[in-house]
């Protein structure tokens, strides 16, 4: 009798991910998953209750990956999320722009991509504005390089990274002007 064929969550997962990459998550499915792995579906719910719950796992997984990904300075990080999705871009619209993305919008996706970085602090240092201003800023920016990474994820963009953190750059520096003129208030 032939050996069984142990196919376990991570290698269930890896083929989840690559099919996103490839084709996006709408192509996700059991049956998509397992003729990836050369598998029946069995062991994929053996290992996963459902389809929802690989769902969540990818997501999970994704913006592990998208985190390593933009891991730097702050500067780095906006150059990095746009190259991201570039070079990401199916799953970019599936971690960012989907239907089944897993933020209310731009606010709550910018403090889901905020804790632990510092990046708040170190504009607070570099702009001298208060926190509540930074944040303002920071949201600001994160919008538009959201939209320049879309274009990054249609292969529509005809920007490099350096003309990327020039935009940035420069983008800061009016807001940070226009805040202090404004007063910090």
């Amino acid at each position: 009798m032939p050996p069984k064929i142990r196919t376990d969550r991570k290698a269930i997962l890896d083929g989840v991910m690559e099919i996103i990459e490839e084709r996006g998550y709408d192509a996700v499915s059991a049956r998509s998953v397992a003729d990836r792995l050369g598998i029946s579906t069995q062991p994929i719910y053996r290992e996963f209750k459902n389809m929802e719950e690989i769902r969540r796992a990818a997501v999970e997984r994704g913006y592990g990956i998208f985190t390593e990904y933009i891991a730097g300075d702050a500067l780095h990080q906006a150059v990095r999320y746009v190259t991201f999705a570039s070079e990401h871009g199916r799953l970019f619209d599936f971690l960012f722009r989907g239907k089944r993305n897993e933020y209310g919008g731009l606010d709550e996706l910018s403090h889901r991509l905020l804790p632990d970085t510092g990046i708040i602090d170190k504009l607070c240092e570099i702009t001298g504005l208060s926190a509540e201003r930074v944040y303002r800023l920071h949201l600001l920016l994160w919008m538009a390089l959201h939209g320049l990474a879309t274009f990054g994820a249609d292969n529509k963009l005809a920007l490099g990274d350096g003309e990327v953190e020039q935009f940035t750059k420069e983008l800061t520096g009016a807001l940070t002007m226009f805040y202090k003129a404004e007063g910090d208030k």
